[in-house]
């Protein structure tokens, strides 16, 4: 790589910068320019590194330039976005949101956005381009009691998995779901937070006053957590990680809606009409876009170049959009429109892209998948315990602990692991604290009395000590006597599903006599052949769906999950990657992942 880059500069002492952003005064990247003008190489700096670093493992922030707030106030503010919205605004209540978009006729994207609840009679609308935003919605309006209004906002984002912990010192109230909203005063001064993922690590926008941000930003540090300032290559980077497409770099006015995957999280297909909508249920109906965008990994250290045609033999075959060095994959990726007959995952292609050669892989998007705050907590236990076994200094462990049980106060575990290294610390009035903190997230937690037993032991509390001990043995009892209650109630509810599946059999059967190839009464046997274990059965019917009706996805998961209980793994792959095809040409991604995991696991374990 050194070679290849040393003669490159040679060649081209002086590259050009083709970044979606403009570069700054201290480049973190090299670019090398081609002869051609089509391709580009990019080296990455440590500075860049260790900014993804801090956002995908500790917390960053940046300022979100270009990104502004639409107000949108009055009586009839969420059934005038209603009608000319994608997603189903009525449905919101006060301090929800949800992502959406704005389509002409012919369902192609005027302006994707995310809407938010602030008050019974207030929206806010945040977007990248709020301008065309704000025009179309002005030109549908009328005599409706709405007013909208661009915001005199600045903001903030704060992303990675320890935002949570910066914020609880902050705000009294956090948002718990993706793009709920609250509005709180902060010493006198109103902020507004949203939870939103910019970099697929979860994250929040603040929205705080010009004139105070500043000194609003030195709130959010503090000595056990200082957030690091995120640079626009290290965004750029995990943004495309994300697969999050962004409006006049990934699509624009010549995209339909389906093509962007924008469908899954901002359209409702149950709410009434809006522009576009005819179109776009159409195509969910009766098959997929022929182009959509999903991911590309790229071999070697060269980049394809922005809106590049990839051509498979002399057939354009997709086009691609932004790209970078991944650092969590170590390899260039790219967001893609590929053609339906070509968006299988992990196919691998050797095409040309603007004349030059490339070797491509499928994937599905994102290409980067965040832990959950469970998984991270979990992975800080680990992380502590492994220290522990290495070196008997408890200091370090236990302020691990502390943060996994911040990032996730349900994590019993980590509560248990805390309280053995306090109590080895002889730090016992902490550890029953913490024990009791546990009971109160979870009364039914037996661990947590049989701990403080132990505990008020060893300081003598003898009373105290037997109390914890019965709570301990009575939750036993307790849980003993559910679980066998539950035992028996799941026996009754099998036996009266096993009588309604016999019935069911019975009547797709006669179906089945009167019509052998029926879809439904086939896919129905198989269901029910492959829950009661009737395996053999099941792939007759199975069998006739996958042959009669190639593109019903569905019918080949069952298929497959039916030869993997058979032992039958070949066979199982073999229909995945025929069901994987006749999903991404679908896009039903549900049984699209599913089929890709399952044939993952297979492939991985296979000798």
């Amino acid at each position: 790589m050194q070679l290849q880059l040393a003669v490159a500069e040679n060649l081209f002492p002086s590259p050009d910068h083709t970044d979606r952003h403009k570069p700054g005064p201290s480049p973190k990247w090299v670019n090398i320019r081609i002869p051609c003008g089509c391709v580009f190489f990019r080296l990455m700096q440590s500075e860049t590194q260790e900014e993804i670093n801090q956002a995908r493992k500790n917390c960053g922030y940046f300022f979100m330039d270009g990104w502004s707030v639409l107000t949108a106030i009055g009586k009839e503010t969420f059934s005038f976005l209603q009608t000319q919205t994608t997603n189903d605004t009525l449905q919101l209540e006060v301090g929800q949101g949800q992502a959406s978009a704005v389509t002409d006729r012919q369902a192609r994207l005027i302006a994707n956005f995310s809407v938010h609840r602030i008050a019974e009679n207030e929206a806010w609308l945040l977007s990248e381009n709020s301008k065309t935003l704000y025009d179309h919605l002005e030109s549908y309006h009328f005599r409706e009691d709405i007013t909208f209004e661009k915001l005199d906002q600045s903001l903030l984002a704060l992303q990675g998995p320890k935002s949570i912990l910066v914020l609880e010192k902050i705000f009294t109230t956090l948002p718990e779901k993706p793009n709920e909203i609250v509005r709180q005063d902060v010493e006198g001064q109103s902020v507004t937070l949203i939870k939103k993922s910019l970099t697929g690590e979860e994250g929040y926008i603040l929205c705080i006053s010009p004139e105070g941000k500043d000194e609003f930003l030195k709130k959010l540090t503090s000595p056990e957590i200082q957030p690091a300032k995120i640079g626009e290559q290290a965004r750029e980077i995990l943004r495309i990680e994300a697969g999050i497409p962004i409006f006049g770099i990934d699509m624009d006015g010549k995209n339909i809606l389906p093509e962007t995957g924008l469908e899954h999280s901002s359209v409702s297909y149950n709410k009434g009409c809006y522009i576009g909508q005819e179109v776009i249920a159409r195509i969910k109906t009766y098959g997929a876009p022929n182009f959509a965008l999903m991911g590309i990994t790229i071999e070697g250290p060269i980049s394809p170049p922005m809106n590049g045609a990839i051509l498979l033999g002399d057939k354009k075959i997709g086009i691609v959009k932004s790209s970078v060095r991944s650092a969590t994959l170590e390899k260039i990726i790219a967001l893609a429109y590929l053609q339906k007959d070509h968006r299988s995952p992990d196919v691998e292609m050797d095409v040309t892209i603007e004349q030059r050669p490339f070797k491509i892989k499928t994937c599905l998007l994102p290409f980067y998948q965040a832990a959950t705050r469970k998984e991270h907590s979990k992975k800080l236990l680990n992380e502590a315990l492994q220290i522990y076994k290495e070196q008997e200094n408890l200091d370090k462990p236990i302020a691990i602990l502390r943060e996994a049980i911040d990032i996730y106060p349900k994590h019993a575990e980590a509560y248990e692991a805390l309280g053995v290294f306090l109590a080895k610390q002889d730090k016992l009035d902490e550890a029953i604290a913490l024990m009791k903190r546990l009971t109160e997230i979870n009364p039914q937690e037996i661990m947590a009395h049989t701990n403080l037993s132990v505990y008020y032991m060893k300081q003598g509390r003898i009373e105290d000590a037997e109390n914890e001990k019965a709570e301990a043995t009575a939750l036993q009892f307790e849980q003993a006597v559910e679980k066998n209650m539950a035992k028996k109630l799941k026996k009754k509810h099998e036996e009266q599903k096993i009588k309604e599946m016999e019935e069911k059999i019975v009547m797709f059967k006669k179906v089945l006599e009167i019509d052998p190839v029926d879809q439904v009464a086939n896919f129905g046997l198989g269901s029910i052949y492959l829950e009661t274990g009737r395996y053999e059965e099941g792939l007759a019917p199975l069998n006739t769906v996958v042959e009669k009706f190639k593109d019903y996805s569905a019918a080949y998961l069952l298929l497959g999950k039916t030869l993997e209980k058979l032992s039958e793994n070949e066979k199982a792959i073999d229909v995945y990657k025929k069901g994987i095809a006749a999903a991404s040409k679908k896009g039903d991604l549900m049984p699209l992942k599913d089929m890709q995991n399952r044939m993952n696991q297979l492939l991985h374990s296979s000798p």
